[in-house]
């Protein structure tokens, strides 16, 4: 079993991350790859005082999607386990991932994306992120039970079922994509992809308004460049945050008076009163979920489009972030 984990720049959350897999009771984790995409914050010089069975690899293509390809390269065992530095795993991680792999036969597993916030609007991410009025029908953000899903949070595959199917695609996709994008052709291929919420992680989102909106704009950048490399869509849920943003584009030209209006404040009706139920949640005020929520759908939606006008245009989507390319 190897554990991959692509990092660039993850100072503030490295050690803890490296800390919970090296507590891992599972006993055949051969290694942990930690594929760095040039870090200057001395993410490198953490995981190198670490030593075995951590050990830094460079990846000098720098993306996640990239890191994964060389991790998978590099790698010695032949179950491949993903991780990411902004989650904490629970002891038994690893060794549910394997034992729901053997069970199943599936081709990839997972468990649900935790979210954690340690600010008063990261709490109200938290909680936003995690239901159903946040992220729709994703059973990965919220699901109870094991049951077969489009999508997982990370993954845990036999070695075989990544190079079979050549890897992750790190040239044609808009980068934070390529997880999705992999599942999609997994399930392409007649595969099976299964949510086993026993497989316990805890991530920590964004705090702060800005990050998160950044963040959501480019989920919906990122579908659109898989609707474009495979000219359909691995599942309706985008369409959902961009046909809300095109209605009311649509109402704010053609409409009249409170036409205009109608559609976003009955949205921020429904919003607010969802809000209210998730501030009973310790640490989550209703005002700051409900900024949540509609950060996530205007920047989904917004991101969706913007992505589909770079279809049109046929410009070429960013495999790397800003600042990285």
């Amino acid at each position: 079993m190897s554990v991959i984990l692509p990092a660039l720049n993850e100072r503030a959350y490295i050690r803890d991350c490296l800390d919970s897999l090296l507590a891992q009771d599972y006993p055949n984790i051969v290694e942990i790859l930690v594929v760095d995409g040039g870090s200057n914050d001395g993410t490198r010089e953490l995981v190198s005082a670490q030593g075995e069975p951590v050990r830094l690899v460079d990846n000098p293509r720098v993306t996640a999607a990239a890191a994964m390809n060389v991790g998978i390269g590099e790698a010695k065992g032949d179950v491949i386990c993903r991780a990411d530095a902004h989650t904490l795993y629970a002891s038994d991680y690893v060794r549910r991932c394997v034992e729901v792999l053997d069970e199943t036969g599936a081709d990839n597993v997972g468990g649900l994306m935790r979210p954690v916030g340690t600010t008063s609007f990261g709490r109200a991410v938290a909680a936003a992120t995690s239901s159903p009025l946040g992220m729709g029908p994703a059973k990965f953000h919220y699901g109870g039970q094991r049951e077969e899903v489009d999508t997982v949070y990370l993954g845990c595959w036999h070695r075989q079922t990544l190079e079979d199917l050549g890897g992750y695609d790190e040239s044609r996709l808009q980068w934070a994509a390529e997880d999705q994008e992999l599942n999609f052709r997994i399930r392409q291929r007649g595969g099976r992809i299964v949510l086993d919420p026993q497989i316990r992680s805890w991530y920590f989102p964004r705090q702060s308004v800005k990050a998160l909106s950044r963040q959501y704009a480019n989920y919906g950048v990122a579908k659109a460049s898989t609707l474009a490399k495979h000219g359909t869509l691995p599942t309706w849920r985008p369409l959902g945050p961009a046909l809300f943003v095109g209605a009311v584009a649509g109402a704010a030209v053609f409409g009249r008076g409170w036409q205009r209006v109608a559609i976003p404040v009955a949205h921020a009706g429904v919003l607010a009163t969802g809000s209210l139920s998730m501030g009973r949640q310790p640490g989550v005020a209703p005002h700051r979920a409900w900024l949540a929520l509609e950060t996530c759908h205007w920047s989904y939606g917004v991101g969706f489009w913007s992505g589909l006008a770079r279809l049109v245009r046929r410009r070429a989507f960013d495999t790397r972030p800003s600042g990285h390319r």
